[in-house]
């Protein structure tokens, strides 16, 4: 089943029609599309595992359920003003795949990110971020990004499976860089 994760979840974004999603702007069309992809990556998990991870802000603010791995996203919704977008689980430790709009050098980004609860510091939890994509707004490519978390999936599944952190945090660490605490 964890091999098969892969090719489930390209199945699930084919269905997403990048080139009909706008915006007011490129970044509100991009945070739209990271929206519709992680809809789908939270309701495959649910349908796959029977665990539904925690999505911030919340699954049905972000959009309606229509069935069938489709989802409408919240029209309503100041897609433009959200500057991150949270899914994850806690197995002892927290663990989320975060898409996130930032500024560098007085230029838009935007980058997704798996962040890992590490030991506590102070009584308060550390966490590590590993990076899966950045690109400036400007030269964002959905299919670059839903590669970047197509690659990371059977190993978040085999998390989310056996409910321990081990098989996330050793592909992160493994094959991803490491961009902060």
């Amino acid at each position: 089943m964890t091999e098969d994760i892969g090719t489930m979840f390209e199945a699930d974004i084919s269905s997403i029609h990048a080139s009909r999603i706008s915006g007011e702007d490129e970044a509100e069309r991009i945070m739209k599309l990271m929206a519709h992809m992680f809809l789908r990556v939270w309701t495959r998990f649910a349908v796959e595992t029977g665990q539904k991870l925690t999505m911030t802000p919340y699954q049905y603010s972000l959009g309606m359920y229509h069935g069938q791995m489709n989802w409408a996203v919240n029209e309503a919704l100041n897609f433009k003003e959200l500057p991150q977008i949270e899914l994850g689980a806690a197995y002892g430790k927290k663990h989320a795949l975060m898409a996130e709009m930032y500024t560098a050098k007085d230029e838009p980004r935007v980058r997704l990110v798996f962040s890992l609860e590490d030991e506590a510091v102070k009584g308060k939890p550390l966490f590590v971020n590993y990076l899966l994509y950045d690109s400036t707004v400007k030269a964002f490519k959905f299919e670059g990004a839903v590669e970047s978390v197509k690659a990371a999936m059977p190993k978040w599944f085999e998390t989310v499976i056996t409910k321990t952190d081990a098989p996330l945090w050793g592909y992160c660490k493994e094959s991803l860089e490491c961009v902060g605490v």
